[in-house]
Protein backbone atom coordinates (compact mmCIF):
# COMPACT_ATOMS: atom_id res chain seq x y z
CA UNK A 1 0.00 0.00 0.00
CA UNK A 2 1.36 3.14 -0.74
CA UNK A 3 0.14 7.04 0.69
CA UNK A 4 -1.06 9.47 -2.46
CA UNK A 5 -1.56 13.03 -2.28
CA UNK A 6 -3.80 14.28 -4.57
CA UNK A 7 -3.34 18.20 -4.81
CA UNK A 8 -5.42 20.82 -6.25
CA UNK A 9 -3.28 24.00 -7.35
CA UNK A 10 -6.20 26.45 -7.56
CA UNK A 11 -4.62 29.76 -6.89
CA UNK A 12 -5.75 31.85 -9.54
CA UNK A 13 -9.85 31.33 -9.64
CA UNK A 14 -9.52 31.13 -6.11
CA UNK A 15 -6.19 31.55 -3.15
CA UNK A 16 -4.99 30.96 -0.35
CA UNK A 17 -7.16 30.23 2.65
CA UNK A 18 -10.06 30.88 0.38
CA UNK A 19 -11.58 27.17 0.79
CA UNK A 20 -12.25 27.69 4.60
CA UNK A 21 -14.39 31.10 4.22
CA UNK A 22 -15.91 30.67 0.83
CA UNK A 23 -16.76 33.58 -0.95
CA UNK A 24 -17.66 32.52 -4.45
CA UNK A 25 -17.76 28.89 -6.33
CA UNK A 26 -14.39 28.64 -7.32
CA UNK A 27 -13.95 28.64 -3.35
CA UNK A 28 -16.56 26.47 -2.03
CA UNK A 29 -16.64 23.54 -4.74
CA UNK A 30 -14.41 20.29 -4.63
CA UNK A 31 -12.08 19.78 -7.42
CA UNK A 32 -13.93 16.48 -9.66
CA UNK A 33 -10.92 15.68 -11.14
CA UNK A 34 -9.25 14.36 -8.03
CA UNK A 35 -12.92 13.15 -6.17
CA UNK A 36 -12.99 10.82 -9.55
CA UNK A 37 -8.96 9.33 -8.85
CA UNK A 38 -9.58 8.97 -5.24
CA UNK A 39 -12.23 6.47 -5.40
CA UNK A 40 -10.22 3.65 -7.70
CA UNK A 41 -7.05 4.23 -5.84
CA UNK A 42 -8.94 3.00 -2.45
CA UNK A 43 -10.42 0.24 -3.95
CA UNK A 44 -6.88 -0.58 -4.82
CA UNK A 45 -5.88 -0.77 -1.25
CA UNK A 46 -4.07 2.57 -0.97
CA UNK A 47 -4.26 6.03 1.29
CA UNK A 48 -5.45 8.96 -0.33
CA UNK A 49 -4.29 12.37 0.97
CA UNK A 50 -5.97 15.47 0.23
CA UNK A 51 -3.93 18.82 -0.56
CA UNK A 52 -6.12 21.73 -1.41
CA UNK A 53 -4.06 24.70 -1.63
CA UNK A 54 -7.24 26.39 -1.09
CA UNK A 55 -7.54 25.46 2.79
CA UNK A 56 -3.98 25.87 3.25
CA UNK A 57 -2.07 29.48 4.62
CA UNK A 58 0.73 29.45 2.14
CA UNK A 59 3.70 27.03 0.73
CA UNK A 60 5.09 26.94 4.35
CA UNK A 61 2.27 25.34 5.06
CA UNK A 62 2.08 23.18 2.37
CA UNK A 63 5.56 21.69 2.37
CA UNK A 64 4.69 21.10 6.72
CA UNK A 65 1.46 18.85 5.64
CA UNK A 66 3.22 16.86 2.74
CA UNK A 67 6.13 16.46 5.47
CA UNK A 68 3.94 14.85 8.39
CA UNK A 69 1.76 12.64 5.33
CA UNK A 70 5.16 11.80 3.97
CA UNK A 71 3.61 10.87 0.65
CA UNK A 72 4.95 8.23 -1.70
CA UNK A 73 3.16 9.63 -4.45
CA UNK A 74 2.73 13.44 -5.58
CA UNK A 75 -0.49 13.74 -8.00
CA UNK A 76 -1.51 17.23 -9.30
CA UNK A 77 -3.62 18.19 -11.87
CA UNK A 78 -4.06 21.25 -13.87
CA UNK A 79 -5.51 23.85 -16.13
CA UNK A 80 -3.25 26.48 -17.99
CA UNK A 81 -3.74 28.84 -15.65
CA UNK A 82 -2.27 26.37 -12.69
CA UNK A 83 0.52 25.15 -14.16
CA UNK A 84 2.76 27.34 -12.73
CA UNK A 85 1.45 26.72 -8.85
CA UNK A 86 1.56 22.57 -9.84
CA UNK A 87 4.59 22.70 -10.93
CA UNK A 88 5.97 24.31 -7.68
CA UNK A 89 3.66 21.70 -5.84
CA UNK A 90 6.17 18.98 -7.47
CA UNK A 91 9.60 20.75 -7.26
CA UNK A 92 8.73 21.92 -3.74
CA UNK A 93 6.89 18.00 -3.01
CA UNK A 94 10.88 16.96 -4.26
CA UNK A 95 12.71 19.13 -1.78
CA UNK A 96 10.78 17.65 0.78
CA UNK A 97 10.54 14.50 0.26
CA UNK A 98 13.50 13.77 -2.14
CA UNK A 99 12.47 10.11 -2.89
CA UNK A 100 9.11 10.73 -3.76
CA UNK A 101 7.37 10.55 -6.67
CA UNK A 102 5.42 13.20 -8.86
CA UNK A 103 2.65 12.49 -10.98
CA UNK A 104 1.37 15.21 -13.16
CA UNK A 105 -2.25 15.19 -15.33
CA UNK A 106 -5.61 17.70 -16.39
CA UNK A 107 -5.58 19.13 -19.77
CA UNK A 108 -2.66 21.40 -19.70
CA UNK A 109 0.00 18.63 -19.23
CA UNK A 110 -2.22 16.69 -21.38
CA UNK A 111 -1.16 19.02 -24.22
CA UNK A 112 2.09 20.02 -23.02
CA UNK A 113 3.19 16.37 -21.63
CA UNK A 114 7.33 17.18 -21.26
CA UNK A 115 6.74 20.86 -18.96
CA UNK A 116 8.52 19.89 -15.88
CA UNK A 117 9.59 15.93 -17.36
CA UNK A 118 12.97 17.34 -18.21
CA UNK A 119 13.98 19.39 -15.20
CA UNK A 120 13.23 16.09 -12.77
CA UNK A 121 10.32 17.73 -11.18
CA UNK A 122 7.81 16.05 -12.86
CA UNK A 123 8.61 12.27 -12.97
CA UNK A 124 5.30 10.77 -14.58
CA UNK A 125 2.76 12.63 -16.85
CA UNK A 126 -0.59 11.29 -17.52
CA UNK A 127 -2.24 12.25 -20.72
CA UNK A 128 -6.05 12.25 -20.71
CA UNK A 129 -8.16 10.42 -18.13
CA UNK A 130 -6.17 8.62 -15.06
CA UNK A 131 -9.19 6.50 -12.79
CA UNK A 132 -7.70 3.12 -13.96
CA UNK A 133 -3.80 4.54 -15.04
CA UNK A 134 -2.78 6.09 -11.70
CA UNK A 135 -3.56 3.32 -9.46
CA UNK A 136 -1.97 0.99 -12.20
CA UNK A 137 1.30 3.27 -11.75
CA UNK A 138 1.32 3.41 -7.99
CA UNK A 139 1.24 -0.37 -8.20
CA UNK A 140 4.25 -0.71 -10.52
CA UNK A 141 5.64 3.01 -11.25
CA UNK A 142 8.66 1.19 -12.71
CA UNK A 143 6.43 -0.24 -15.37
CA UNK A 144 5.35 3.03 -16.39
CA UNK A 145 6.96 5.24 -18.87
CA UNK A 146 7.80 8.99 -17.73
CA UNK A 147 5.11 9.88 -20.29
CA UNK A 148 1.85 8.18 -20.73
CA UNK A 149 -1.94 8.06 -22.30
CA UNK A 150 -4.29 7.11 -19.41
CA UNK A 151 -6.53 4.35 -20.89
CA UNK A 152 -10.46 5.58 -20.76
CA UNK A 153 -12.26 3.72 -18.51
CA UNK A 154 -16.23 3.12 -18.21
CA UNK A 155 -18.01 5.37 -16.76
CA UNK A 156 -20.38 3.47 -15.27
CA UNK A 157 -17.83 1.40 -13.92
CA UNK A 158 -16.02 4.20 -11.91
CA UNK A 159 -17.03 4.63 -8.18
CA UNK A 160 -18.70 7.54 -7.49
CA UNK A 161 -17.23 10.54 -6.95
CA UNK A 162 -15.40 10.20 -3.46
CA UNK A 163 -16.77 13.35 -1.50
CA UNK A 164 -15.40 11.90 2.14
CA UNK A 165 -11.93 13.60 0.50
CA UNK A 166 -13.00 16.52 1.69
CA UNK A 167 -13.75 15.74 5.09
CA UNK A 168 -16.17 19.43 5.31
CA UNK A 169 -18.13 18.35 2.28
CA UNK A 170 -21.43 18.24 4.34
CA UNK A 171 -19.95 22.06 5.37
CA UNK A 172 -19.49 23.32 2.13
CA UNK A 173 -23.05 22.26 0.68
CA UNK A 174 -24.24 25.08 2.51
CA UNK A 175 -23.12 27.39 0.12
CA UNK A 176 -25.71 28.91 -2.01
CA UNK A 177 -24.62 29.03 -5.89
CA UNK A 178 -27.12 31.53 -8.40
CA UNK A 179 -29.89 31.82 -5.70
CA UNK A 180 -30.42 27.85 -5.75
CA UNK A 181 -31.45 26.49 -2.26
CA UNK A 182 -29.04 24.44 0.01
CA UNK A 183 -27.88 22.11 0.77
CA UNK A 184 -26.72 21.90 -2.81
CA UNK A 185 -23.82 19.34 -4.64
CA UNK A 186 -22.50 19.32 -7.54
CA UNK A 187 -21.43 16.56 -10.29
CA UNK A 188 -20.58 15.72 -13.88
CA UNK A 189 -22.35 13.28 -15.32
CA UNK A 190 -20.70 12.75 -19.48
CA UNK A 191 -17.33 13.64 -20.68
CA UNK A 192 -16.44 15.87 -23.86
CA UNK A 193 -17.65 18.08 -26.11
CA UNK A 194 -18.45 18.00 -29.89
CA UNK A 195 -17.83 21.31 -31.11
CA UNK A 196 -15.11 23.42 -32.50
CA UNK A 197 -15.07 26.63 -30.63
CA UNK A 198 -11.62 28.49 -31.55
CA UNK A 199 -11.18 29.95 -27.79
CA UNK A 200 -11.18 26.68 -26.52
CA UNK A 201 -8.18 25.09 -25.60
CA UNK A 202 -7.80 22.20 -28.33
CA UNK A 203 -11.12 22.12 -28.09
CA UNK A 204 -10.08 21.24 -24.44
CA UNK A 205 -12.59 17.88 -23.69
CA UNK A 206 -11.60 16.87 -27.38
CA UNK A 207 -7.78 16.79 -26.58
CA UNK A 208 -8.19 15.57 -22.88
CA UNK A 209 -10.91 12.70 -23.52
CA UNK A 210 -9.61 10.77 -26.12
CA UNK A 211 -9.08 7.29 -27.33
CA UNK A 212 -6.33 5.72 -29.99
CA UNK A 213 -7.55 5.93 -33.45
CA UNK A 214 -8.77 2.55 -34.99
CA UNK A 215 -7.55 4.03 -38.32
CA UNK A 216 -4.34 5.97 -37.68
CA UNK A 217 -1.57 4.38 -35.17
CA UNK A 218 -0.09 6.58 -32.56
CA UNK A 219 -3.48 8.76 -33.52
CA UNK A 220 -5.92 9.97 -30.72
CA UNK A 221 -9.99 10.86 -31.93
CA UNK A 222 -12.32 12.31 -29.09
CA UNK A 223 -14.38 10.02 -26.77
CA UNK A 224 -17.49 11.57 -26.21
CA UNK A 225 -19.67 9.32 -24.06
CA UNK A 226 -22.00 9.73 -20.83
CA UNK A 227 -22.23 7.80 -17.92
CA UNK A 228 -26.24 5.77 -18.22
CA UNK A 229 -29.01 7.48 -16.81
CA UNK A 230 -29.64 5.06 -14.17
CA UNK A 231 -25.84 5.65 -12.70
CA UNK A 232 -26.61 9.09 -12.73
CA UNK A 233 -29.69 9.21 -10.91
CA UNK A 234 -28.49 5.93 -8.41
CA UNK A 235 -25.44 8.80 -7.19
CA UNK A 236 -27.92 11.76 -6.35
CA UNK A 237 -30.18 9.16 -4.50
CA UNK A 238 -27.24 8.49 -2.77
CA UNK A 239 -26.07 12.19 -2.02
CA UNK A 240 -29.89 12.83 -1.34
CA UNK A 241 -29.83 10.05 1.51
CA UNK A 242 -26.49 11.61 2.98
CA UNK A 243 -26.88 15.37 2.78
CA UNK A 244 -30.89 15.76 1.98
CA UNK A 245 -29.72 18.37 -0.67
CA UNK A 246 -32.11 20.51 -2.79
CA UNK A 247 -30.19 21.65 -5.33
CA UNK A 248 -27.63 20.15 -7.90
CA UNK A 249 -24.85 21.89 -10.00
CA UNK A 250 -24.58 19.86 -13.73
CA UNK A 251 -20.71 20.97 -14.69
CA UNK A 252 -21.14 19.42 -17.97
CA UNK A 253 -19.91 21.63 -20.82
CA UNK A 254 -22.79 21.24 -22.64
CA UNK A 255 -25.91 19.19 -20.67
CA UNK A 256 -27.84 18.72 -23.87
CA UNK A 257 -25.67 17.02 -26.43
CA UNK A 258 -27.77 13.86 -26.76
CA UNK A 259 -31.33 14.53 -26.55
CA UNK A 260 -32.83 11.19 -25.98
CA UNK A 261 -30.19 10.49 -22.90
CA UNK A 262 -31.97 14.26 -21.28
CA UNK A 263 -35.35 13.15 -21.80
CA UNK A 264 -34.69 9.85 -20.47
CA UNK A 265 -33.04 11.63 -17.18
CA UNK A 266 -35.78 14.18 -16.69
CA UNK A 267 -38.28 11.12 -16.80
CA UNK A 268 -36.10 9.58 -14.13
CA UNK A 269 -36.27 12.91 -11.86
CA UNK A 270 -39.90 12.27 -12.00
CA UNK A 271 -40.06 8.82 -11.45
CA UNK A 272 -37.82 8.56 -8.42
CA UNK A 273 -39.00 11.69 -6.71
CA UNK A 274 -36.71 14.15 -7.14
CA UNK A 275 -39.34 16.93 -8.72
CA UNK A 276 -42.02 15.73 -5.91
CA UNK A 277 -39.13 17.06 -3.37
CA UNK A 278 -38.71 19.91 -5.15
CA UNK A 279 -34.89 19.75 -6.26
CA UNK A 280 -33.65 22.46 -8.41
CA UNK A 281 -31.00 22.18 -11.03
CA UNK A 282 -28.28 24.52 -12.96
CA UNK A 283 -27.17 22.80 -16.59
CA UNK A 284 -25.28 24.65 -19.62
CA UNK A 285 -26.71 24.73 -23.11
CA UNK A 286 -25.85 26.66 -26.35
CA UNK A 287 -28.22 29.01 -27.98
CA UNK A 288 -28.96 27.08 -31.24
CA UNK A 289 -29.68 23.97 -29.34
CA UNK A 290 -32.25 25.99 -26.86
CA UNK A 291 -33.73 27.06 -30.35
CA UNK A 292 -33.96 23.92 -31.59
CA UNK A 293 -35.07 21.61 -28.85
CA UNK A 294 -37.50 24.25 -26.45
CA UNK A 295 -39.87 21.12 -25.90
CA UNK A 296 -37.05 19.54 -24.45
CA UNK A 297 -36.01 22.80 -22.53
CA UNK A 298 -39.34 22.80 -21.53
CA UNK A 299 -39.23 19.07 -19.85
CA UNK A 300 -35.94 19.85 -17.98
CA UNK A 301 -38.02 23.21 -16.68
CA UNK A 302 -40.55 20.49 -15.53
CA UNK A 303 -38.28 18.15 -14.41
CA UNK A 304 -36.34 20.63 -11.92
CA UNK A 305 -34.55 23.55 -14.10
CA UNK A 306 -34.05 26.17 -12.57
CA UNK A 307 -31.31 28.22 -13.96
CA UNK A 308 -29.70 27.63 -16.98
CA UNK A 309 -25.82 28.61 -18.71
CA UNK A 310 -25.91 29.52 -21.64
CA UNK A 311 -22.54 30.70 -23.59
CA UNK A 312 -23.49 33.28 -25.65
CA UNK A 313 -20.19 34.45 -26.26
CA UNK A 314 -20.68 37.57 -28.47
CA UNK A 315 -23.70 39.24 -29.88
CA UNK A 316 -21.85 40.34 -33.44
CA UNK A 317 -22.32 37.73 -36.67
CA UNK A 318 -19.23 38.41 -37.58
CA UNK A 319 -17.64 37.58 -34.28
CA UNK A 320 -19.36 34.53 -33.61
CA UNK A 321 -19.00 33.05 -36.60
CA UNK A 322 -14.60 34.29 -36.27
CA UNK A 323 -15.35 32.24 -32.80
CA UNK A 324 -16.48 29.74 -35.04
CA UNK A 325 -19.38 29.19 -32.28
CA UNK A 326 -21.74 28.04 -35.19
CA UNK A 327 -24.46 30.16 -33.60
CA UNK A 328 -26.43 33.83 -34.14
CA UNK A 329 -27.02 36.78 -33.00
CA UNK A 330 -30.60 36.15 -33.42
CA UNK A 331 -30.47 32.33 -31.88
CA UNK A 332 -28.63 34.06 -28.93
CA UNK A 333 -31.48 36.64 -28.74
CA UNK A 334 -34.33 34.13 -29.31
CA UNK A 335 -32.90 31.24 -27.00
CA UNK A 336 -32.78 33.99 -23.93
CA UNK A 337 -36.67 34.42 -25.24
CA UNK A 338 -37.46 30.74 -24.65
CA UNK A 339 -35.42 30.61 -21.31
CA UNK A 340 -37.59 33.78 -19.76
CA UNK A 341 -40.77 32.23 -21.15
CA UNK A 342 -40.35 29.32 -19.39
CA UNK A 343 -39.08 30.68 -16.14
CA UNK A 344 -36.02 30.08 -16.24
CA UNK A 345 -32.69 32.03 -14.56
CA UNK A 346 -30.30 33.16 -17.30
CA UNK A 347 -26.58 32.68 -16.67
CA UNK A 348 -25.31 34.59 -19.45
CA UNK A 349 -21.44 33.82 -20.80
CA UNK A 350 -20.64 36.75 -23.06
CA UNK A 351 -16.44 37.41 -24.20
CA UNK A 352 -15.32 41.00 -24.50
CA UNK A 353 -11.90 41.96 -25.79
CA UNK A 354 -11.14 39.56 -28.93
CA UNK A 355 -9.78 40.84 -31.82
CA UNK A 356 -11.49 40.07 -34.97
CA UNK A 357 -9.75 37.68 -37.99
CA UNK A 358 -7.68 41.28 -39.41
CA UNK A 359 -5.76 41.57 -35.61
CA UNK A 360 -7.66 45.10 -35.09
CA UNK A 361 -10.22 45.08 -31.95
CA UNK A 362 -13.46 46.94 -32.66
CA UNK A 363 -15.15 48.16 -29.56
CA UNK A 364 -18.76 48.41 -31.37
CA UNK A 365 -18.77 44.15 -31.82
CA UNK A 366 -18.84 44.77 -27.52
CA UNK A 367 -20.97 47.43 -27.65
CA UNK A 368 -23.66 45.48 -29.56
CA UNK A 369 -22.79 42.55 -27.03
CA UNK A 370 -23.65 44.71 -24.10
CA UNK A 371 -26.55 46.47 -25.53
CA UNK A 372 -28.27 42.91 -26.43
CA UNK A 373 -27.44 42.04 -22.77
CA UNK A 374 -29.11 45.18 -21.28
CA UNK A 375 -32.20 43.77 -23.96
CA UNK A 376 -31.94 40.25 -22.50
CA UNK A 377 -31.79 41.05 -18.47
CA UNK A 378 -30.05 37.87 -17.51
CA UNK A 379 -30.45 37.60 -13.07
CA UNK A 380 -26.34 36.87 -13.70
CA UNK A 381 -24.14 38.10 -16.03
CA UNK A 382 -20.55 36.34 -16.43
CA UNK A 383 -18.10 38.51 -18.67
CA UNK A 384 -15.05 37.64 -18.94
CA UNK A 385 -11.82 39.35 -21.08
CA UNK A 386 -10.75 37.13 -23.84
CA UNK A 387 -7.74 35.41 -22.82
CA UNK A 388 -5.58 33.13 -25.50
CA UNK A 389 -5.35 29.91 -23.93
CA UNK A 390 -2.42 27.63 -25.12
CA UNK A 391 -3.50 24.89 -27.20
CA UNK A 392 -6.60 26.91 -28.92
CA UNK A 393 -6.41 27.70 -32.56
CA UNK A 394 -6.54 31.37 -31.03
CA UNK A 395 -4.07 31.26 -28.78
CA UNK A 396 -1.81 30.10 -32.07
CA UNK A 397 -3.27 33.07 -34.03
CA UNK A 398 -2.23 35.39 -31.43
CA UNK A 399 1.09 34.36 -31.56
CA UNK A 400 1.83 34.66 -35.73
CA UNK A 401 -0.11 37.77 -35.35
CA UNK A 402 2.31 39.40 -32.51
CA UNK A 403 -0.63 40.11 -30.46
CA UNK A 404 0.21 38.56 -27.34
CA UNK A 405 0.95 40.57 -24.05
CA UNK A 406 1.49 38.00 -21.92
CA UNK A 407 5.24 37.51 -20.97
CA UNK A 408 4.27 33.97 -19.07
CA UNK A 409 2.10 31.56 -21.52
CA UNK A 410 1.37 29.89 -18.35
CA UNK A 411 -0.29 32.80 -16.54
CA UNK A 412 -2.78 32.59 -19.22
CA UNK A 413 -6.55 31.23 -18.72
CA UNK A 414 -7.72 33.61 -16.27
CA UNK A 415 -11.17 34.73 -17.60
CA UNK A 416 -10.76 38.14 -15.50
CA UNK A 417 -6.97 39.43 -15.92
CA UNK A 418 -5.52 41.31 -14.13
CA UNK A 419 -3.45 42.83 -16.83
CA UNK A 420 -4.20 43.26 -20.96
CA UNK A 421 -3.74 39.88 -22.53
CA UNK A 422 -3.52 40.99 -26.22
CA UNK A 423 -2.47 44.96 -27.88
CA UNK A 424 -4.77 46.96 -29.08
CA UNK A 425 -8.00 46.40 -26.76
CA UNK A 426 -9.00 49.39 -24.40
CA UNK A 427 -9.43 47.38 -21.23
CA UNK A 428 -9.95 50.54 -18.81
CA UNK A 429 -12.85 51.19 -21.41
CA UNK A 430 -13.94 47.30 -21.55
CA UNK A 431 -14.16 47.57 -17.52
CA UNK A 432 -15.87 51.54 -17.39
CA UNK A 433 -18.71 50.07 -19.50
CA UNK A 434 -19.14 46.67 -17.56
CA UNK A 435 -18.78 48.85 -14.50
CA UNK A 436 -21.76 51.05 -15.93
CA UNK A 437 -23.54 47.95 -16.67
CA UNK A 438 -23.60 47.12 -13.31
CA UNK A 439 -24.67 50.12 -11.33
CA UNK A 440 -27.22 50.22 -13.87
CA UNK A 441 -29.10 46.59 -13.74
CA UNK A 442 -28.03 45.38 -9.98
CA UNK A 443 -29.76 44.15 -8.31
CA UNK A 444 -31.74 42.82 -11.05
CA UNK A 445 -28.36 40.98 -12.23
CA UNK A 446 -25.53 39.96 -10.99
CA UNK A 447 -21.99 39.55 -12.11
CA UNK A 448 -18.99 37.83 -11.69
CA UNK A 449 -17.58 39.84 -8.74
CA UNK A 450 -13.35 41.20 -9.23
CA UNK A 451 -10.97 39.67 -6.88
CA UNK A 452 -10.29 42.66 -5.30
CA UNK A 453 -14.00 43.69 -4.56
CA UNK A 454 -13.98 39.52 -3.06
CA UNK A 455 -11.10 41.28 -0.65
CA UNK A 456 -12.73 43.82 0.22
CA UNK A 457 -16.64 41.48 1.36
CA UNK A 458 -13.73 39.59 3.03
CA UNK A 459 -12.58 42.36 5.02
CA UNK A 460 -15.92 44.02 5.42
CA UNK A 461 -17.41 40.45 7.27
CA UNK A 462 -18.90 41.31 10.70
CA UNK A 463 -17.15 40.25 13.76
CA UNK A 464 -19.39 36.86 14.36
CA UNK A 465 -18.44 35.67 10.51
CA UNK A 466 -15.24 36.51 11.42
CA UNK A 467 -15.20 34.61 14.60
CA UNK A 468 -16.57 31.88 12.70
CA UNK A 469 -13.93 31.58 10.13
CA UNK A 470 -10.76 31.49 13.40
CA UNK A 471 -12.95 28.85 15.12
CA UNK A 472 -12.76 26.49 11.58
CA UNK A 473 -9.24 27.57 11.33
CA UNK A 474 -8.06 26.36 14.89
CA UNK A 475 -10.21 22.81 14.26
CA UNK A 476 -8.10 22.26 11.67
CA UNK A 477 -5.31 22.95 12.99
CA UNK A 478 -5.76 20.94 15.94
CA UNK A 479 -7.25 17.91 14.12
CA UNK A 480 -3.80 17.19 12.33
Amino acid sequence: MATVALVNPQLVSSGWDRGWQPQTMDDALPRHSLLFLSGPLKEAGHEVVLVDLRMLSGWAEYERLLGRCSPDFVCVTAHTAEAEAALECCRRAKAVLPGCSTVAGGIHFTMFPDLGVGEGIVDFVIRGEGELSLPELVNDPAAFPRVSWGEPPDLDALPFSDRELYPDYAERTGFSIWDLPTPLVDMITGRGCPWQCRFCCGPGEQNLFTAPSPHEPGARRPLIRRRSVANVLDEMEQLYNRYRFRSVVFHDDQFVIQPPWVEQFCAGLQRRGFVERGIRWWAASRSDVICRQPELIAAMRDAGLAVISIGFESFSDRMLEWMRKETTRDENLRAAEICHDLGLTIFANVIFGMPYSDGVWYPEDDEASLAAIRQIRPRHFSPSFFDPIPGSWLYDWTIERGLLIAERPLATGDRTPEQAKVTGVDYGWLSDQLDAYRRECEPAVTLRVPLRRRLWDVASKPLPEKIGAVRRRLNRLFSR
